[in-house]
């Protein structure tokens, strides 16, 4: 009795082991969690990130299995409540006229306001003459985009595109500098630009990039331009940007960085793709993208819904939680260790004995 009840347990623990090789290396079901929101969350909260913490959170309210986490619904609402008070709203108006930066869209409307007024190219032209007097590390990006804001909005340039064109340009530029999204490639570009700009008066050099700008922000909000911005490598990126924000709008920004920018250099594949497909990927992080690539959207598909079932597998899903743990943590020269083990174990060993002995 304890012999077979030996052999069982083996013979169990056989077929487990070489149930999670196969799983491993054809689902991989190890690989694919759905994101917790919670802790990132938690996270801008600390830091005061409210609004980055409120689009983090909302993106994700559109899953069910965040939808319907109780912790989830009272930290959005906590994040609402704060963003809503007129006390912080008042501090964020004030906070962009008086340093043209704000992670908030009324703050950013103000800083943008304020250079228009003429009020922001003084103010931060003030900031770097300061910082020039006291021997402190002077900002010549600031300093060349502040240039180019005076020379608008005194009129003088008459070629190349118009004033507004440039204010609203120079006016995000400033913000995007201050928010620290500006990329390495802009940084030059512009303080060579701006030295031309004030001598010939004319912004023809500057003016597809302003369009670009104007573009992308049309498409996807002050906020998402900023963020698209600071991942952009050339201005060709930048518009390549601009087709990808087409198709997923508001969404670009975030979905460029849930797939670790899978969705941005697999564009083309990844426009086959249904929508609501490429979403429910973004909740899987990268390796949502990565399965949806090499398997397809059907396959994909398939496997999500085969992750729903086997986490009703026991109680709340624990029998699942298990297997996927073991997935994890044993890798693949162990499990074919344990299944030779334990095969040489199930194998008849005083029957084969006997027979050689026979022979």
């Amino acid at each position: 009795m304890i012999k077979v009840l030996f052999k069982t347990f083996i013979l169990i623990v056989v077929i487990l082991s070489g149930t999670l090789l196969y799983q491993k290396h054809t689902y991989a079901y190890h690989t694919l969690a759905q994101i917790d929101p919670l802790p990132q969350t938690k996270a801008l909260i600390k830091a005061s990130h409210y609004a980055d913490a409120h689009v983090y959170l909302q993106y994700f309210m559109a899953f069910d299995y965040v939808k319907k986490n109780p912790d989830a619904i009272r930290l959005l609402h906590q994040i609402k409540s704060k963003r809503d008070s007129i006390s912080y709203q008042s501090d964020k108006v004030l906070e962009g006229i008086a340093t043209g930066k704000s992670d908030e869209v009324l703050g950013q409307a103000s800083a943008i306001g304020s250079d228009f007024f003429l009020i922001g190219d003084l103010r931060d032209l003030a900031i770097e003459a300061t910082h020039y007097f006291k021997d402190e590390e002077v900002d010549s990006f600031l300093v060349a985009l502040s240039s180019v804001g005076l020379v608008a909005t005194a009129g003088t340039l008459f070629s190349g595109g118009s004033t507004g064109v440039v204010k609203a340009g120079v006016s995000v530029l400033k913000l995007a500098q201050k928010s620290k999204c500006i990329p390495p490639w802009l940084h030059g570009f512009i303080v060579k630009q701006s030295k031309q700009i004030r001598k010939h008066h004319t912004i023809a050099s500057l003016t597809p990039l302003f369009n670009t700008l104007q573009t992308l922000q049309k498409q996807t909000g002050l906020r998402q331009t900023l963020k698209l911005l600071s991942t952009s490598t050339s201005l060709k990126g930048l518009q390549k940007l601009i087709k990808l924000s087409h198709h997923y709008g508001k969404d670009t920004a975030m979905l460029l960085k849930l797939s670790d920018k899978q969705i941005l250099k697999h564009a083309n594949r990844f426009k086959q793709v249904n929508t609501k497909t490429i979403k429910l990927a973004s909740s899987y992080g990268s390796n949502g993208f990565t399965h949806l690539l090499k398997g397809g959207e059907k396959n994909f598909l398939k496997t999500t819904l085969r992750l729903k079932s086997y986490s009703k597998v026991g109680y709340k899903g624990d029998a699942w939680k298990i297997f996927l743990t073991l997935m994890k943590s044993l890798n693949d020269k162990l499990l074919l260790l344990v299944m030779s083990v334990g095969f040489l174990f199930l194998l008849p060993w005083r029957g084969i004995i006997n027979y050689s002995h026979d022979e």
